[in-house]
């Protein structure tokens, strides 16, 4: 039985997401990339060849890819693809705060959906809680 105040039960991907997004979009991409290409299969992670930040992450899941492109000004190019057998059929683009409440539902659902899962969301609440 898991504990009745645990943050995992209290937060959602989504909110955190969305705070996160507020107080630091620059360390944003990075901590997808920490939190995720462990947890979820086949996440594909770009990066520059200088100074080897984060330029891009695309995150497979619930029959998507969300992918966040970081432009060399700065901005954000958030997108949803739809695939149908490996092949991308459809790319929506997105304004950045609707998609990191969709991706933040979807990887809500999948995070919790695996014990490995659970556990990597759990770690990342507690690590943001605590900032």
């Amino acid at each position: 039985m898991t504990d009745p105040t645990s943050p995992s039960e209290n937060a959602s991907v989504a909110a955190l997401l969305a705070q996160r997004s507020r107080e630091d979009r620059n360390a944003l991409l990075d901590e997808l990339v920490t939190v995720l290409s462990g947890v979820v299969p086949d996440v594909q992670v770009e990066r520059a060849l200088l100074r080897r930040h984060v330029t891009s992450i695309r995150l497979p899941v619930a029959g998507y890819a969300y992918v966040l492109k970081r432009s060399p000004d700065g901005s954000f190019e958030p997108s949803r693809q739809q695939e149908v057998r490996g092949v991308v059929v459809r790319t929506v683009p997105m304004e950045i705060d609707a998609f990191l409440a969709e991706l933040g539902l979807a990887l809500d659902a999948e995070l919790r959906r695996t014990d490995k899962g659970r556990k990597a969301l759990e770690r990342w609440l507690n690590s943001t809680s605590s900032d």
